[in-house]
């Protein structure tokens, strides 16, 4: 069985049920859950239930050649300085706009989608590497297969502009976590996380970079906003992060710049990819058709309900 409804609706559609399953799971009893020893396996589950399932049922019904879209590709070593500088991009760059948005008084301290269901103590060795498990590694494996997995290869594919597939995913990752104040932050890791699976060709490559990432929020971040709210020159810590910041962006730069460079070496997408020809009925493009999709409309309206009903 294949579904015949076009990407622009059926991406979205997959976002959608998502978003009324996570809204289901906050109806959870969480303090009844957070004092039960299995909360680190209650967590896992909740993340199949939530991404896993529907992307493996969504994949089967679009089709046996669908996976081929979701670059499930392995990555040659020449990305690994990618993933690296990546990382790095992707950690300074949100610490910068999470600083901001504390700045002005709309910063959250929610960095997960999980942290309701975090126990109170976790000092233990045990507890941590539970955390790290459930918290880091699982979510950055489920939410990138459905993200930079699923949904850009689906935008990908039916031939809309790499940075409106990489925006549009991105919106909607953001939108997922239901945190107004915080949708720049996921916003903006998104927008890193895309173009690392998109210039890497492989959902595994944007994978590590998330799991990092993750590690980093967790462990460090608190620390480091203890820092500059403690520190005398707060300023000088801001001046470092920003110099962070620009440097592996720019060796991030040269790395996409090497490795499309190789593939023209290799003669590897040297010509433009043809766009299948559309119906003279048809009077959108790609973009435009995928931007004005009454689905993602509805993404939109639901994630400013449930957002509004949350807070």
């Amino acid at each position: 069985m294949r579904i015949k409804l076009k990407p622009s609706i059926t991406a979205p559609l997959l976002v959608f049920v998502m978003y009324l399953l996570m809204a289901a799971s906050t109806l959870a009893d969480v303090e009844r859950l957070g004092r039960r020893e299995n909360v680190f396996l209650a967590v896992i589950i909740l993340q199949i239930i939530l991404f896993i399932i529907p992307g493996i049922i969504y994949c089967r019904f679009k089709g046996n050649g669908f996976i081929s879209k979701v670059r499930f590709n392995r990555f040659s070593p020449d990305k690994i300085w990618l993933s690296v500088c990546s990382f790095f991009v992707l950690a300074s760059g949100s610490a910068l706009v999470k600083l901001g948005l504390y700045a002005i008084g709309y910063y959250s301290q929610q960095y997960t989608l999980y942290e309701n269901y975090l126990p109170n103590d976790a000092s233990s060795v045990a507890n941590l590497v539970y955390i790290l498990i459930a918290i880091a590694i699982i979510p950055a494996i489920t939410e990138e297969f459905i993200f930079r997995g699923i949904i850009l290869g689906e935008y990908t594919e039916m031939g809309t502009k790499p940075k409106t597939a990489v925006i549009l995913s991105s919106v909607m990752f953001a939108m997922l976590h239901f945190n107004l104040y915080q949708f720049p932050v996921y916003f903006f890791g998104g927008i890193v996380l895309g173009y690392v699976a998109f210039i890497s060709d492989s959902v595994f490559c944007a994978m590590i970079v998330h799991l990092l990432n993750n590690i980093f929020s967790l462990l460090f971040e608190p620390q480091l906003l203890r820092l500059i709210s403690q520190t005398d020159s707060p300023v000088f810590v801001l001046f470092i992060l920003v110099i962070i910041f620009f440097i592996f962006l720019i060796l991030f730069l040269q790395c996409v710049e090497n490795i499309y460079y190789t593939k023209g070496i290799r003669g590897e997408h040297s010509a433009p990819q043809k766009r299948k020809k559309r119906k003279k009925a048809n009077r959108f493009t790609p973009d435009t058709e995928a931007l004005l999709s009454p689905v993602l409309l509805m993404c939109i309206i639901t994630y400013i309900i449930i957002t509004l009903t949350l807070k």
